[in-house]
């Protein structure tokens, strides 16, 4: 069942962030170094929408499936729209 393999990858992926999810995670780290690691939430969105979406497939059940990858990928479009916002205003300044 592929859906149990997507649900323990996101489950793994989850776990670092959780484990170094405080102030004392982030000293030892170093900033950089727990932001690069925080990053890997993008992958687990996206192995998490994987493990919901096959595991309603087999019910053809996957519109709430639909309902919240939109939802996800509106968000992080919006980060990508910032993101990409404030490098122009920062390169139109130099």
């Amino acid at each position: 069942r592929p859906f149990i393999l997507a649900g323990m990858l996101t489950f793994l992926l989850l776990l670092p962030l959780a484990l170094t999810s405080n102030n004392a995670a982030i000293r030892a780290l170093g900033a950089s170094n727990w932001q690069a690691l925080h990053r890997l939430i993008y992958v687990a969105a996206g192995t998490a929408v994987l493990h919901f979406l096959w595991m309603r497939a087999g019910k053809n059940d996957t519109a709430e499936v639909w309902v919240y990858t939109a939802i996800l990928g509106l968000l992080l479009g919006w980060r990508l729209w910032k993101r990409w916002r404030v490098r122009t205003s920062l390169s139109a300044r130099a």
